[in-house]
This record gives structure tokens, sequence and C-alpha cells, in this order.
């Protein structure tokens, strides 16, 4: 099997993408803005930045190198710059924080069309000095024209380009004069498994309607990687302004430590009341113990068989019935909960019944030893 292509170039951005995502790397639900979508931008660039592999050289007594070895130089991160038409209150705050400045959707500020419950964005304020403007990043997706022989290419007609985890600031000067103001940001993108296959966006009243997925990113598996490209047959090209994030529905959640979900880019309930409302999703009997799903607000919730309970199963306790001696001694049956106290020994069948021979003790819950005299329990070692 050999790789076989179109050689297809890469030709003019079409659309910028821009999904909030949240503690978990995962896109957000029911955000102001849980994705944005714009045609709006001037660039968009990514430089792979390499952590530079250390030389290893030594020299001879005539100072001649006789061994040389340099480590490979590994891939860290990639920089970004993105340049923007104007200065957008929204996507600003989507990548570096702050606040929306807001009005009403019955203001004088309101564009033709708004709903009464509208908040219309006329301004931006930055994030107070000091602290991260949006420390759980965003994912940058944009599309590109795939043009072979000058004109687009009948088949998977667009590049789609993904940093699926990118943290940004604001470059460069702000210049008020007879020119547009410069809208620039730069930051560092990584890798992002959690991002999956993107947001499912709402795209109630866009017409021609979508096919379902059909901006998608298409090789999920990836998305642990700094950047990746790929051919694609959609863009989402004319779309603009905020979409909701609807999220990926759970189909069912799989026990363990910690447990996952299905699909894997399922959308986390964001508490544990949300998760209570989606039901047992497929599970019937309890979690064993230290068992555990992560939710969208960093919460951990488990199953006991009936419902979904905060934090983790609880560790089994088996209740001690025998105490064999030794050096330290031990406790029956197997995995048994050692006896909180010498109080708490009665009832504990020693074994042998007869008097315990010196040093012989078992330890307690409370780091006391106790030995067995032969007609009861004792404080101590064995005499």
């Amino acid at each position: 099997m050999t790789y076989v292509q179109d050689n297809a170039g890469s030709v003019r951005g079409r659309a910028l993408r821009v999904t909030q995502l949240g503690s978990d790397g995962a896109p957000v639900t029911g955000s102001a803005a849980d994705v944005y979508l714009t045609g709006g931008f001037i660039t968009f660039s990514f430089t792979a930045a390499y952590n530079t592999g250390n030389e290893v050289q030594v020299t001879n007594a005539a100072g001649e190198v006789c061994v040389y070895y340099k480590l490979p130089d590994t891939l860290k991160n990639v920089t970004l710059k993105l340049d923007i038409c104007d200065p957008d209150p929204v996507l600003t705050q989507m990548l570096v924080g702050g606040d929306v400045l807001t009005a009403g959707g019955t203001s004088a500020f309101a564009p033709a069309g708004s709903d009464a419950s509208d908040l219309v964005a006329v301004g931006y304020a930055a994030e107070s000095t000091g602290l991260e403007g949006n420390p759980n990043g965003v994912a940058v997706e944009v599309w590109a024209d795939a043009i072979i022989n000058g004109k687009s290419a009948n088949r998977a007609p667009y590049w789609h380009y993904l940093i699926p985890h990118a943290k940004f600031r604001l470059d460069g000067d702000r210049v008020v004069d007879a020119n547009a103001v410069a809208s620039s940001f730069a930051g560092e993108g990584q890798g992002n498994e959690a991002f999956g296959t993107g947001p499912n966006m709402d795209l109630t009243g866009v017409t021609p309607v979508p096919a379902a997925g059909a901006f998608d990113w298409g090789f999920p598996g990836y998305t642990d990687r700094a950047f990746m490209y790929a051919r694609t047959m959609n863009a989402p090209i004319g779309l603009k302004g905020v979409f909701a994030n609807l999220g990926v529905a759970i189909v069912s959640i799989d026990a363990g430590d910690p447990a996952t979900y299905n699909p894997s880019n399922a959308t986390r309930p964001a508490s544990l009341a949300a998760l209570r409302a989606l039901g047992a999703l497929g599970n019937t009997t309890a979690w064993t113990s230290n068992q555990y799903v992560t939710l969208a607000d960093a919460s951990e919730a488990y199953w006991d068989g009936t419902t979904w309970q905060s934090g983790r199963t609880p560790a089994v306790v088996i209740p001690a019935t025998g105490a064999t001696a030794g050096s330290p001694g031990s406790f029956t049956p197997a995995g048994a909960t050692a006896p909180a106290n010498l109080a708490a020994l009665s009832g504990v069948t020693a074994s042998p019944t007869t008097a315990w021979i010196t040093g012989q003790r078992v330890v307690l819950g409370d780091s006391t030893t106790a030995y067995w005299t032969g007609t009861a329990w004792a404080a101590g070692n064995a005499p």
C-alpha cells in the first residue's frame, strides 16, 4: 500500500472558528459564546517551536574532539499569530479573557432584527492586571481553499487546520490615527485530546442546512498533537457570529478509575445534578472501590447502584473476625480492616487460643498493639 494525493495547494483563508474550552479541555456548553465563526481575519499563522537537543562533546588531551553527539530537537509547541479585521469585542474576549461590554436588545446599539433578550456587544474591557484572562484557552480552526491547476479541487475542496488548545495575548500597539486600529494576537498552541471532533454547533436557522457533522474535525485520534491539518468536504463559509455548542450526547459511562465516557468525545455533565438528570447511563450494579467519573466542573461522582453520588466509591469495609498471632500478626478474613482500638477487639477470635508467645501482637487501627493472654486481649506485645 502506498500514499496517493492530488497535491492541492492551500490558498485563501475562508473561515475561522474559535471554540471555548472547559477546564478539562473539552468544548464548553452553555456559555455566552461557546463557538465563534468569522471570515473577518487578515492572517493566521502557526510556527513549530522546538526544544534544542543538548550537545555532548568530549575532547582528548590534545584538545581534539574524540566523542560528539547531539540529542535530537523535539517539538515543544506552536507559536501563533492572528490578525483580525476589526476590534471585535466578543472574539477578543474569547481569545484573551476580559469582559464584553453589552447593551440591551432594545437599546439604540442593537442591530436591526435583535430580540429584546439579546446582549448587544458594544465594547471590551481588558482582564484585571495580574490575572490570567482565559486560563482554559480555546481551540482554533481555519479553513482554506484547496486549489489544483488554478481552481478549486473537485474532491475535498478545502484544507482544515486545527490547533486544539491555544492561549493568546494581545500583541502589538493599538494606534488610533487615520488608519484602521490593528487587532493582533499572539500565543502558543499544544495538543488537547479532549477536543475530539470539535463542537456540535446549533445551526438552527442556517440555510441551506449543513449535513450533520459537516464541520467536524475528521481525525479525533490525533488531537493530542500541537497542530494538524487535513482535506475536508465542507467549510463554514459565510457563517459568522456566536453559536451554541449543543455538545455530544453521552451514550454510557463505563466504570473505572477514572471511568470512561462513550463516545469518548461526549460532553461531560456540568455538575452532579446534571449527571443525575441523565439517569443510569448503562449502569446497573454499584461501582467498586475508588471508581469515579470526572465531571465538567472537575468534581467526581460514582454510581452506587441506584443513583449518582459525589466523590469516589468508598472502600468496602470488611470487619475482622479473627486475629492470627505473629510479629506482627494479621487479621482474618483476607482484606479485613484492623479494629480501631483495644476495645474494638471484643468479639475477635484469637488464633491460637492459647497465650501468645513473647513479642507476638497485632497492630490496631490507632497504631497501638495488642496480644492474646489466653483469656483476654491486652495492650502491647506478648511478654
